[in-house]
C-alpha cells in the first residue's frame, strides 16, 4: 500500500506548524486483467463498509446483453465483450457475431464497439441460435492504450483503447493449427513484458506467446490441449511462471521462452470443461473443476534448482464450474458445489482441504479479496461483503446490485472489477458501477487557542466522516519532519466526532515547532 504526505505551512506566534496527512491511496487504480492486476482476484485497497443509503444506488446501470465475459477497467474506460448484432448505439440483439465494447467508466455511456468474430453461434446448439445468453466468455485485457481480445473462435486482436480500431489481428486456427473446443474459447489472453500469451489448442506446441507490437509469434511450446480456464502469472521460489490448466494437468512455463518449469497431472480424467483458473498461494497451487472431476492442491518444492509439484490432497466436494476462489492466509474462499444458483460460499484450509465453514445461496458467480474482506456477487445479483475469517461466516453488508434475476437471460456469471473503490458488476443483461470508495482524509491547518492547538480532520470530499473510521484513526506529532512516519509519537488526546468531522483539542503548542499527521490502518 502506498502512503503520501501533504504538507501545509501555518505561521503562528513565532513558530511554524506543518500539518501532514498520512493517507491511504488505492493500490489498484486500474483493473486491466481478468481477475485484476495480479491475476488473483485480490486488491489491497479499502471499501466503504457502511452499506446503507446512497451507496446502494448505482452510479450508473446500463443494459449490456448477451455474454458471460467479465469486465476490465483502464484509462477511464470499461471493456467487455457482447454477442449479437449491433442494432443501435450500445444495443445488441442475439445473433452470430461478437463485439468488444468500451463504456465510459464515469457515466456508463457507450463509446465504441469492434466486431471481433463472426461465429457459428454458441453451444448449446440444441436450443437454437438466439435462445441463450451464454456467449461470449473471454475477457479483454487493457494495457498501455491497447485492448487485447481472444474471441470464442480463437481470433486474437489488438485494438486501440480510444476508438476500437484494429491494430493487428491473427487467426490461431488458420495461422497456427489451432482448433475450437466445445463451448468455444472462454480463456482470456494474458499480457506481460511485451508478450500476449494464449493456448491455441494446436496438436503440437500449443502454448504460444505473441509480440504485442506487431502480433508476431515469439515462442510456442508444450503439447497441451486447452480448457476454458484463463492462465495466471505468479512467482514461485523466485521464478516468474505462467501457469495453464490444460486438459492433462497444471502446466507451468517460463513466460520469456515457454520452457517447462513443472507439471502436475490431474488426479482425474478430463471431462467436458475446466473453467476456473489456477490459484497460487505461496508455494501451493489449487485447481477445482466440475462434472466428474475434483478439486486438488499441489505444493511446488525446489530441489537442486528444479521445481516439482507434489500432490497434497484431492476432494470431490469442492467442485466449482467456473468460479475461481481467492487465497488468504493459508485458506481458500470461493463458491462451490452444488452447481446451481444455490451454490455455497466456503472457507477451505488450503493445506488439508478441510472445510472451515460454508453458507448457501451464493451460486456460480465471483468474489474478490479486498484487504481482509470478501466482496461477493451472487448469481442472483446481490453484492455481499463478508469477513475473510476462518472461524465462522460473518456477513458485513448486502444489497441488490443487479435487478431482475432470470436463470436464462439475466444471471451474474461474470467476474467483477474494482478500481479506486468503484465496483463494476455485470450480468448477462446489465452492467453497473457502485461507489464503495472510502473518502480520503484532510487535516486542516491547526488552530491556535491560548497555549494549545485544535486539529480538525474531515473527508476530502466534504462528506460526513463515518463513525466506524474513528477507532482506526491515529494523530501523530513530531518535531522532526524527516523522521519515518511510524516513529512519530501518537497523541493521546481524545478524537471526538462532531458535525461530520473529527476534532482533537488541547494539543500541546509549546515550542519547538511541531508537525502533525493523521493516519488510518491499511
Amino acid at each position: 500500500m502506498t502512503r503520501t504526505h501533504a504538507r501545509l505551512p501555518y505561521p503562528s506566534a513565532g513558530w511554524v506548524f506543518v500539518c501532514g496527512l498520512l493517507g491511504v491511496l488505492s493500490a489498484n487504480a486500474e483493473w486491466p486483467n481478468y481477475r485484476g492486476p495480479n491475476h488473483d482476484g485480490t486488491s489491497a485497497g479499502r471499501l466503504n463498509q457502511n452499506w446503507s443509503g446512497s451507496v446502494t444506488n448505482p452510479v450508473w446501470l446500463v443494459h449490456l446483453t448477451n455474454g458471460v465475459t467479465s469486465l476490465t477497467v483502464s484509462g477511464g474506460r470499461v471493456f467487455t465483450q457482447v454477442g449479437g448484432d449491433l442494432v443501435e448505439e450500445g444495443a445488441f440483439q442475439l445473433a452470430r457475431k461478437e463485439y468488444c465494447v468500451a463504456l465510459n467508466a464515469a457515466t456508463g455511456n457507450f463509446l465504441w464497439s469492434t466486431e471481433t468474430d463472426a461465429s457459428d453461434g454458441y453451444l448449446f446448439p440444441h436450443l437454437g441460435v438466439g435462445t441463450t445468453d451464454d456467449g461470449p466468455r473471454s475477457t479483454p485485457v487493457a494495457r498501455d492504450g491497447s485492448v487485447y481480445v481472444l474471441s470464442s473462435y480463437l481470433k486474437l486482436h489488438r485494438l486501440n483503447a480510444t476508438n476500437g480500431a484494429v491494430i493487428w489481428s491473427t487467426n490461431l486456427v488458420t495461422g497456427f493449427g489451432g482448433s475450437v473446443i466445445a463451448w468455444q474459447n472462454a480463456a482470456s489472453p494474458v499480457v506481460e513484458n511485451g508478450l500476449v500469451f494464449v493456448n491455441a489448442n494446436a496438436p503440437t506446441a500449443s502454448l504460444m506467446a505473441f509480440n504485442i507490437t506487431n502480433g508476431a509469434l515469439v515462442w510456442r511450446s508444450q503439447n497441451e490441449l486447452m480448457t476454458h480456464a484463463t492462465p495466471v502469472l505468479a512467482t514461485i521460489h523466485g521464478a516468474r511462471q505462467l501457469i495453464f490448466a490444460t486438459q492433462s494437468g497444471l502446466v507451468s512455463v517460463n513466460p520469456t521462452n515457454g520452457a517447462l518449469w513443472w507439471k502436475a497431472v490431474h488426479p482425474f480424467g478430463y471431462s467436458t470443461s475446466i473453467g476456473t483458473s489456477p490459484v497460487v498461494h505461496q508455494d501451493h497451487v489449487f485447481l477445482t473443476a466440475n462434472y466428474t472431476m475434483n478439486a486438488y492442491a499441489v505444493q511446488i518444492v525446489l530441489s537442486n534448482d528444479v521445481q516439482m509439484a507434489l500432490p497434497r490432497w484431492t476432494n470431490a466436494t469442492h467442485r466449482s464450474h467456473w468460479s475461481t476462489p481467492v487465497a488468504h492466509e493459508g485458506h481458500l474462499y470461493g463458491m462451490f458445489y452444488p452447481d446451481n444458483a444455490d451454490g455455497q460460499l466456503r472457507c477451505i484450509d488450503l493445506a488439508t482441504g478441510t472445510t472451515r465453514w460454508a453458507t448457501n445461496y451464493f451460486g456460480r458467480s465471483s468474489l474478490l479479496l479486498v484487504g481482509t474482506n470478501l466482496l461477493c456477487i451472487t448469481e442472483r445479483g446481490s453484492l455481499v461483503l463478508v469477513a475473510a475469517q476462518t472461524n465462522a461466516y460473518r456477513e458485513l453488508g448486502r444489497f441488490q446490485a443487479i435487478p431482475g434475476y432470470h436463470s436464462d437471460r439475466n444471471k451474474c456469471w461474470n467476474a467483477m472489477a474494482l478500481s479506486d473503490g468503484q465496483v463494476y458488476v455485470r450480468s448477462t443483461a446489465y452492467a453497473a458501477r457502485y461507489d464503495l470508495s472510502v473518502p480520503g482524509l484532510v487535516l486542516d491547518p491547526p488552530r491556535l487557542t491560548a497555549n494549545a492547538v485544535q486539529l480538525n480532520i474531515r473527508t476530502a470530499t466534504g462528506a460526513d466522516l463515518d463513525s466506524n473510521r474513528l477507532a482506526g484513526m491515529e494523530v501523530r506529532a513530531s518535531t522532526n519532519v524527516d523522521l519515518a512516519p511510524a516513529l512519530w509519537p501518537k497523541l493521546t488526546n481524545a478524537l471526538v466526532l462532531t458535525n461530520g468531522m473529527v476534532q482533537v483539542t488541547n494539543v500541546d503548542a509549546s515550542p519547538p515547532r511541531r508537525f502533525f499527521m493523521v493516519s488510518e490502518p491499511e
